[in-house]
């Protein structure tokens, strides 16, 4: 499994569709995420993106592809380049044919508490139809086919057709040469990428700096020079901040104790993992265990 496969597999990301279909008149989408990631595609007309990232409202088009991450700033999409009240009821809806726009819209939401390498990608991303490439392309004509075709299941289809957007378009911004640090920006490092696609995939290895640096054909010196240029820490350190970060999420589950998160991370001794814990988010696992309902993602520092 490749890096970026296995960042994108221990998040257990997940599309979570909230409209497809067509807008009529006026229309206002306000939606905005302090933790999960918002797509639109458009499917039939064109719509406006009103954003301080733009100095002007941003123009989509049909096949046009935007993505908000959780640090964008405070958007909305509308029908007009004018200056529209985001506060003006909800997008009037329609049967997709009628309609005078059309969007696909929905979250992706990631099934373990994603760090903070979302940074580390540009707040929006915008992917234009004639940008997108033969994969995400014939991607996004499978969701637009598919919302306009009024068959049986169509919105769990499309659904499941947005499983893939995010990580199409994370690549798109790899490829086109966007992301330039961070784990992300890692990928074009070919060896980089092999120690990050090990740790991501299995995080409970009893992995040694020896260990990983024979899985990567790398020395100890440029291993470690290769983590510093990109993440200002040690790669033992940075696993150690992946497992507490998964180790956060794991606790905020009903019915998981501290011994079997423990154990699931790693760890044979109980008070080595509390003390990596307590040294990561500055409390015992324990105590956040009790305190957490599962609702708020921690945020363990990996440099940008």
């Amino acid at each position: 499994m490749d890096g970026l496969s296995a960042i994108f597999h221990s998040l257990s990301l997940r599309a979570r569709l909230v409209f497809a279909g067509g807008l009529c008149g006026p229309w206002v989408v306000d939606h905005n995420s302090e933790q999960a990631i918002w797509f639109h595609l458009v499917t039939k007309g064109c719509g406006w993106v009103h954003s301080p990232a733009w100095p002007e409202p941003l123009r989509l088009e049909t096949g046009d592809l935007v993505l908000f991450l959780p640090h964008a700033r405070k958007h909305y999409l509308s029908y007009s380049p004018s200056d529209v009240r985001p506060d003006l009821p909800g997008a009037r809806t329609a049967h997709w044919p009628q309609g005078d726009s059309g969007m696909v819209c929905g979250l992706i939401e990631p099934g373990v508490a994603p760090l903070p390498v979302w940074r580390t990608l540009p707040a929006e991303i915008v992917v234009r139809q004639r940008q997108a490439g033969p994969i995400l392309a014939q991607l996004i004509e499978l969701i637009t086919a598919e919302s306009g075709s009024g068959r049986f299941g169509s919105f769990a289809v499309i659904e499941r057709l947005c499983d893939g957007i995010f990580l199409l378009a994370v690549r798109h911004c790899i490829e086109s040469g966007s992301v330039q640090g961070g784990v992300f920006g890692a990928m074009a490092d070919a060896r980089l990428e092999k120690a990050l696609a090990l740790i991501h995939q299995e995080p409970w290895r009893d992995w040694t700096l020896n260990g990983l640096c024979a899985q990567v054909g790398l020395s100890k010196t440029a291993l470690i020079q290769k983590f510093d240029r990109h993440f200002q820490l040690p790669p033992m350190e940075y696993l150690t901040r992946w497992r507490m970060q998964i180790a956060a999420d794991w606790l905020s589950e009903s019915g998981m104790t501290v011994e079997k998160v423990a154990s699931r991370c790693g760890y044979d001794s109980l008070s080595s993992f509390s003390r990596a814990f307590k040294r990561c988010l500055g409390t015992s696992p324990g105590r956040y265990r009790r305190s957490h309902s599962g609702a708020e993602y921690p945020l363990i520092p990996i440099p940008e």
